[in-house]
């Protein structure tokens, strides 16, 4: 059989020797369309085309109006809005019962002479013939069907996906049908709709040469789809026998819910202008969850009418439609499942509200009165319900692989699961122990997601219930009944969150180690920027007394910043006088300093005295603040209870009691033997090396705090006196500002980079903020009676990072390091 009358959008086949009989000659230059079956085609641009050739008249006949809508006809139906809407005025006229040559009545007149005037708008439409994208992995089949009380109609498209779960969607064909002029309801107007989607869907089927992974049908009636999920023998004869149809031509397609706004067929049901068609891109495109390469909505419903639903059903047949097209909320913008959630944080709340729920709709169907607390059975019904409601938002694609008798693909999250569907419809582990005498819920437990709020819910339930037993203990309580994805991490977050537990054992805040200030890494003289501290109080006693009265006496210990050269001064009482006294002291052997740090700490369990030289220190009085002001010294102060502010002369205390404890004792020395042994105690810790000692005997000696006071170790042999010898004075003088310059050469090579390196806190976190929820640590008391507070006020560094906080509590405000609160866990 020889060809004729063909073309391509191909220039080389149409300009070969083959093309004998082309109809159109190829040419880039040209707009020309090839029209065959109602349908043209624009070679060079690959794109379907509409023309209009309609002659606009102040009167219209019936017979001229049907002309009209003949030249609209295409096969596939890219149209169907627009005819639609012009097929149900032509049935309007034939209600008005004109003959064909009567000029239309005003009343219809008016409408279809606007609908002819728009009709060139349709020329705007251009549609790619072209379906597949280059390098596709799967297509799906996405069909659409709704009905008003004009129309009803069903569009599909074709839904091709590349790589990156990326989709094209592109209109294949639409059919339409106007309402009969005999009154049908509005759900067997639906359930029509789904009749003429599942034919339209089989002759496309028939037609494409491509393998299809999957048939996915939508309808946003619930009455509907109610019914196409009863056994069509308990119908009555005519919806029956549409859902006899549809069954049967549905076996391996998926039929979901989808809301009005997003169904373009609701378009092609109730009409539209040609001038709102051409930019329409919900009906171009189909609804944007499409595009993003889902597959359906999920399982929310609206309110369905269950009079509606019943009132097709034979006598004697109990309506069992699916309790998740229930919906309490007003809002038919949210599902049942949000709805309850949001109304408690209790798993066991939750469920009895929705208990009542599904009694008060078995109640409505049965007309029988059952009241009393809940029964075992309608929990377990609830539960069975609520899980499938969960299931079926989170593993949509899996259930409907298994209703369609297929298994779940190898890259779903349930592939190891073997997961099958029970009578409830609910996903639940086909493992390995079906042999087992394990009951059934324990032997096939039902799947929950792992990101999901009603699966913490029902994991803190079983924590609380089994008084906030561990994590390895609840992921076996919860896997006795349920079988929740990444169980492990979930049962450790929902007890790391849990209040109780986190004040049974908090978990300090921490941030990244900071920068040491420019005080200590800056060469300076010795004790011009100092931390000072105390500790004691030690007795002593007066010489020559068998039975003295024994005096408290106190350690200040002054330590430098730079080179860690530690002081010990002695203070009599607690007092202002005696407090400047010791300054006066320290000034004169080592001279006035600029900065001055005092400690923030207040010891646990000291005396009242100690507390009192400490709140002088922290708090001056009028005293010791005009003697501070009056010698020039900047008091400065770290955050109270932090003692990592304050590390350097803390450790200094430490080492000082370290040998108090070992040489004192419980003994009472007299002041002489105690003064001894401090400025004994004195010379021990500058003796300190201030870097690791070397291995090499030739290496020099070590680096103390000593060489920055006498340019050696308190402890180091007297070297011989050399004066005797001709040097000059000068020479002399260069030669001690040499050794100087040496030691402070070698405090850069040695001290400084053993000071570069973080010990703890070597990760940066990030910040608290205003409004945090902490819980202060005490010292002396159970974790359970810390005090619980609110973030006021954030003190940060030069880094920006935070370590300081003003915390308020019940009892006032109080300054803390990070490190003194524990950031309670609250739930994102």
């Amino acid at each position: 059989m020889n060809l004729h009358k063909w073309s391509s959008n191909s220039p080389e086949l149409l300009n070969s020797s083959l093309s004998t009989d082309v109809e159109h000659s190829f040419s880039v230059d040209t707009d020309l369309s090839v029209k065959t079956l109602g349908i043209s085609w624009r070679p060079f641009q690959d794109r379907f085309v509409f023309k209009v050739s309609i002659s606009i008249k102040l009167s219209y006949t019936k017979r001229e109006v049907l002309s009209v809508i003949a030249r609209m006809y295409g096969p596939l139906g890219f149209l169907g809005p627009v005819l639609t809407r012009a097929n149900v005025l032509l049935q309007r006229l034939w209600q008005q019962r004109l003959d064909w040559d009567d000029v239309l009545p005003n009343t219809i007149a008016d409408e279809w002479k606007e609908f002819a005037t728009t009709m060139k708008c349709i020329e705007k439409v251009k549609i790619i013939r072209f379906i597949l994208t280059d390098t596709w992995l799967r297509i799906v089949l996405q069909g659409f069907a709704d009905a008003s009380e004009a129309a009803y109609g069903a569009v599909v498209y074709l839904q091709c996906f590349y790589q990156n779960n990326s989709a094209k969607v592109t209109i294949l064909a639409s059919k339409s049908r106007v309402a009969p002029i005999r009154v049908i309801s509005i759900p067997r107007l639906e359930l029509c709709a789904c009749v003429l989607l599942v034919q339209l869907v089989q002759k496309i089927r028939s037609s494409l040469r491509l393998e299809i992974s999957d048939i996915v049908l939508h309808t946003d009636s619930t009455i509907a789809l109610a019914w196409l999920n009863s056994p069509a023998n308990h119908l009555k004869t005519f919806i029956a026998n549409c859902v006899s149809k549809v069954q049967r031509l549905t076996e391996n397609c998926c039929w979901t819910h989808v809301p009005s706004h997003l169904n373009p067929a609701d378009l092609v049901s109730r009409g539209l202008s040609p001038r709102d068609l051409p930019e329409l891109k919900l009906w171009w495109s189909g609804p944007s969850f499409l595009e993003r390469g889902e597959l359906s909505t999920g399982p929310g419903s609206p309110l369905m009418d269950e009079s509606e639903y019943s009132c097709e059903l034979k006598n004697g047949v109990v309506p069992e439609m699916p309790i998740c097209s229930v919906c309490v909320s007003t809002n038919s913008d949210l599902s049942l499942l949000s709805d309850l959630l949001c109304m408690s944080n209790s798993y066991v709340k939750i469920l009895r509200i929705f208990s009542y729920v599904l009694r008060f709709v078995n109640v409505k169907k049965s007309n029988v009165i059952v009241s009393g607390p809940l029964c075992a059975s309608e929990l377990n019904q609830a539960e069975n319900r609520l899980v499938g409601m969960v299931q079926g938002e989170v593993f949509s694609a899996e259930i409907r692989d298994l209703q369609c008798q297929k298994g779940v693909l190898p890259n779903s999250k349930l592939k190891n699961l073997n997961p099958f569907l029970d009578s409830y419809l609910v996903l639940r582990v086909g493992g390995r122990l079906g042999n087992s005498d394990l009951p059934y819920v324990s032997t096939y437990p039902a799947i929950l997601p792992n990101k999901h709020k009603l699966t913490n819910q029902i994991i803190a339930y079983f924590h609380l219930k089994n008084l906030h037993i561990g994590a390895s203990s609840l992921l076996h309580c919860v896997r006795e009944r349920f079988w929740p994805l990444n169980g492990r991490s979930l049962c450790r977050k929902i007890v790391y969150e849990c209040i109780v537990c986190f004040k049974a054992k908090p978990v300090v805040t921490s941030q990244l180690m900071g920068s040491l200030p420019r005080d200590r890494v800056v060469p300076d003289y010795p004790f011009n920027c100092s931390g000072v501290d105390f500790c004691g109080p030690f007795t002593i006693r007066y010489r020559n007394q068998r039975k003295g009265v024994l005096h408290k006496m106190y350690i200040c210990i002054f330590v430098c910043f730079v080179c860690k050269t530690v002081h010990i001064e002695i203070v009599s009482d607690p007092t202002s006088e005696a407090f400047i006294a010791t300054l006066k002291r320290f000034f004169g052997r080592r001279g006035k300093l600029q900065n001055c740090t005092p400690t923030g700490k207040s010891f646990v369990g000291a005396n009242q005295e100690i507390k009192g030289l400490l709140k002088l220190v922290k708090e001056p009085d009028e005293k010791l603040s005009g003697f501070l002001s009056a010698e020039g010294i900047e008091w400065k102060f770290i955050p109270p209870r932090a003692p990592s502010f304050g590390g350097l002369w803390e450790t200094s205390v430490k080492s000082a009691k370290y040998h108090l404890k070992r040489i004192v004792g419980r003994s009472h020395l007299t002041y002489e033997d105690f003064l001894t042994v401090c400025i004994q105690i004195d010379g021990i810790l500058n003796s300190r090396p201030l870097c690791p000692l070397s291995n090499n005997a030739d290496d020099l000696n070590a680096l103390t705090p000593a060489h920055f006071l006498i340019g050696r170790s308190m402890n180091s042999i007297i070297e011989p006196n050399l004066t005797d010898l001709s040097k000059g004075v000068l020479k002399r003088w260069q030669r001690v500002t040499r050794l100087v310059q040496l030691i402070w050469n070698k405090w850069h090579r040695s001290y400084l980079s053993e000071l570069q390196q973080r010990n703890k806190w070597q990760f940066q976190k990030k910040n608290v903020r205003v409004g945090d929820l902490v819980v202060l640590i005490e010292d002396n008391i159970p974790t359970f009676k810390w005090p619980l507070g609110r973030i006021t006020k954030l003190y940060s560094g030069n880094d920006t990072l935070i370590r300081v906080v003003k915390v308020k509590t019940q009892n006032g405000e109080y300054k803390r390091a990070i490190s003194r609160v524990c950031l309670l866990p609250m739930p994102v």
